[in-house]
């Protein structure tokens, strides 16, 4: 698909339909980051749900919480 996306052009369940796809699938918003910028999947995701997807992929997409490993 060579079509460029332009936000202002989606309509509400667009949007919706792109942030449901993002929720079980971060590789979305990891392809979306590399074709159209960090901005743009912020504004389309959330700017917090594009910072989660980049904090659980820096975590190899396993989030356990806070565990404190280590401390008795």
């Amino acid at each position: 698909d060579d079509q460029e996306l332009v936000l202002e052009d989606l309509t509400r369940e667009q949007v919706l339909d792109w942030r449901t796809r993002a929720a079980h699938d971060h590789q979305i918003v990891h392809d979306h980051i590399a074709r159209y910028g960090e901005h743009s999947a912020q504004r389309l995701f959330t700017r917090s749900f594009v910072a989660t997807v980049q904090r659980l992929s820096g975590l190899g997409h396993l989030d356990l919480g806070y565990t404190p490993w280590g401390q008795a």
